[in-house]
C-alpha cells in the first residue's frame, strides 16, 4: 500500500512539474516576485500584471494590454533581393508584434504598466537582465534593439500568393493557420512576432512554438 501511494505521489509531483513548465508561471516572461528572471519584482506577486489588465484605462491594445507601448515610430524591416514578401514598418503601431516589442526594443521599462495593483509600480530587483531604470539591458539577446531590418521578417501577408510566387514556401492552410496540426498562427493572414513565438509558455527555450530540432520550425513554412 505504501509503495503504491508513494507512485501515485511521484506521478502527480511530476505531472504538476511538466503542466508548470508549459505556462508563463517561472518563466522569464513572469516578472512576479516568484518569476525566472534575476531581476523580477520584489514587491508584485501577480504575474499577468505585467502585460494584461482585466480593467482597461490608458493603454488602447488587445487583447486587455497593460504594457505601455513604445513610442519608437521607425523599425525598419527587413529586406532581400530574394525575398518575395513585402514587410511592413510596425513603428508607432499598437500591433500584436508591437505588444512584444514594448520590452524587447529596450526603450520602456517592463515595469511601466497603465494600471497598477495595490502595489503600485511593481519594483524590480537587482540583476543582469535589467537596466537600473528597468528596461532590458543593452546587450542582452531579448533587447532587439530598435531596428529590425537584421532579423527575421514580420507584418507581412503570408498567402497561396506569396507561396506561389516565391516556390519555397508552404501554402498555408488558412488565414489563422500556417500548418495543419496548428502550431504556426497567423493574424491578419500576417506573419508576426507571436508567429514563431507564444509568450505564455517556453516548453521548447526561447519560447519558440515549437521545436527546432532538425530545423522543424523552420520547415513548417520554409521548404527550401
Amino acid at each position: 500500500m505504501l509503495r503504491n501511494i508513494l507512485a501515485l505521489f511521484v506521478l502527480v509531483t511530476m505531472a504538476a512539474t511538466v503542466s508548470l513548465a508549459q505556462t508563463i508561471v517561472g518563466s522569464k516572461h513572469d516578472l512576479s516576485t516568484g518569476g525566472g528572471i534575476t531581476n523580477k519584482s520584489t514587491n508584485e506577486t501577480q504575474v499577468c500584471i505585467f502585460c494584461h489588465t482585466p480593467h482597461q484605462t490608458t493603454v488602447t491594445a488587445t487583447p486587455l494590454w497593460n504594457k505601455v507601448l513604445s513610442s519608437q515610430a521607425s523599425y525598419g524591416v527587413y529586406a532581400s533581393s530574394s525575398m518575395n514578401a513585402t514587410p511592413a514598418d510596425i513603428g508607432g503601431g499598437t500591433g500584436t508584434s508591437n505588444l512584444c516589442m514594448s520590452c524587447h526594443d529596450g526603450t520602456v521599462a517592463v515595469n511601466n504598466l497603465g494600471n497598477k495593483s495595490t502595489f503600485g509600480v511593481p519594483t524590480m530587483g537587482s540583476g543582469v537582465e535589467l537596466d537600473a531604470t528597468g528596461k532590458i539591458a543593452a546587450g542582452r539577446d531579448a533587447n532587439l534593439g530598435t531596428s529590425l531590418t537584421n532579423d527575421h521578417p514580420i507584418n507581412f501577408d503570408y498567402d497561396a500568393t506569396l507561396a506561389t510566387n516565391d516556390g519555397g514556401l508552404v501554402t498555408p492552410v488558412s488565414t489563422a493557420w500556417v500548418d495543419a496540426a496548428h502550431t504556426i498562427p497567423l493574424y491578419g493572414a500576417k506573419v508576426q512576432c507571436a508567429s514563431c513565438h507564444d509568450a505564455h509558455k517556453s516548453t521548447h527555450g526561447s519560447f519558440m512554438r515549437k521545436s527546432n530540432a532538425a530545423s522543424a520550425l523552420c520547415v513548417t513554412c520554409h521548404t527550401k
